[in-house]
């Protein structure tokens, strides 16, 4: 009943944004490696939220209540990079995911704006073929063309967008995540805190 319900953003003091590929590896003598991929890649995350108000603790705590630990899901974007470094993007308004491309990492967006650029570390965010959704980080610069195309690489590789509404942002660009383990919370004399990690759902 409640998966997929967008976290609270209050209070969030950290927020570690954790890379996970899924391989494992043969190092020989001569420093060479066999690198097998053995599942798809994927984000963790560990966030501490400090909380300065009673009312901000129960609604985090309403909140964790209602994941009944890694039984729903949630939504969630990187907290400190809430939009893109270009300063003359400022809204997702016209923007489009026009296809993926999983082997080689790449997903190519119109409507980014006539010689807009992508930077190193900005998020972009869909939703997929599941109805999930689903961040990633791009790695490589880029500017859009004329026509306001721009194709990019990213990490994690993408998954398969929604057939009618993929719904691409670059400002909050949100993720799904299960809990991994009981939060951690701590009640003290005007002082609440909360402490929590979870993993990338792939759907």
């Amino acid at each position: 009943m409640f998966s997929r319900e967008l976290a609270p953003s209050l209070g969030i003091v950290e927020a570690e944004w954790e890379r996970n590929d899924n391989q494992t590896s043969l190092t020989g003598n001569r420093g060479d490696s066999d690198v097998m991929e053995i599942g798809d890649p994927f984000w963790t995350i560990d966030v501490k939220v400090t909380i300065t108000s009673r009312e901000q603790f129960d609604e985090w705590d309403s909140f964790f209540a209602r994941r009944k630990t890694s039984e729903a899901s949630f939504l969630m974007w990187r907290s400190l990079r809430v939009r893109p470094r270009d300063l003359l993007i400022t809204s997702d308004a016209g923007l489009g995911l026009a296809s993926i491309d999983e082997a080689n990492s790449q997903i190519t967006l119109s409507g980014y704006g006539a010689g807009r650029q992508a930077h190193y570390g900005d998020m972009i965010g869909y939703r997929t073929a599941a109805n999930g959704y689903y961040a990633v980080q791009v790695v490589a610069p880029a500017t859009a063309d004329g026509a306001g195309n721009i194709t990019l690489s990213v990490w994690p590789r993408p998954w398969v967008p929604h057939v009618t509404t993929p719904d691409p942002r670059r400002f909050r660009a949100l993720a799904e995540f299960k809990l991994t383990k009981k939060p951690k919370p701590k009640e003290a004399w005007h002082e609440w805190d909360y402490r929590f990690e979870a993993q990338q759902v792939l759907a």
